[in-house]
């Protein structure tokens, strides 16, 4: 994984924005994060960046515009689409059609907030490994 690539969480709660700070410092990663507390502050920057984020981790409920609506515009504009970003959801709750409808927006993940710090660590870092081995467009130079 290089350090050039951002990642990208996307989530309305500040305690979780500092949980996974503290997660990804433990693990040492250098990557750069960026926390986003809604899906058009992300989409802003991402429509305005040159950034190649790494991989974007977001909540499926947030006020203004969820998770599945990110997902979805993100799908719909060919330069983010190009962009070829893994899109990941990192949720708290989680019914059985809105997992689906995600798969159906081709999401690259979906996963529950664990409840221990721990387990948000070997749930982040099993898909930080994964991603970082794994061949896709992004992460072709």
């Amino acid at each position: 994984m290089s350090s050039e690539e951002p990642i990208i969480f996307v989530d309305d709660d500040a305690d979780d924005h500092f949980i996974f700070a503290e997660v990804c410092k433990k693990m040492g990663l250098v990557n750069e994060t960026k926390f986003f507390r809604g899906g058009q502050d992300v989409l802003d920057y991402l429509l305005k960046t040159d950034d190649r984020p790494f991989i974007i981790f977001c909540d499926m409920n947030m006020p203004q515009m969820n998770g599945l609506q990110l997902r979805k515009k993100i799908n719909e504009n060919d330069y983010l689409r190009k962009k070829s970003i893994p899109f990941v959801f990192l949720t708290t709750a989680a019914s059985k059609n809105q997992i689906r409808e995600a798969y159906d927006l081709t999401v690259q993940g979906f996963f529950v907030k664990e409840q221990s710090f721990a387990e948000t660590a070997s749930t982040l870092k099993l898909v930080l490994d994964y991603w970082g081995k794994c061949r896709h467009p992004n992460s072709l130079k």
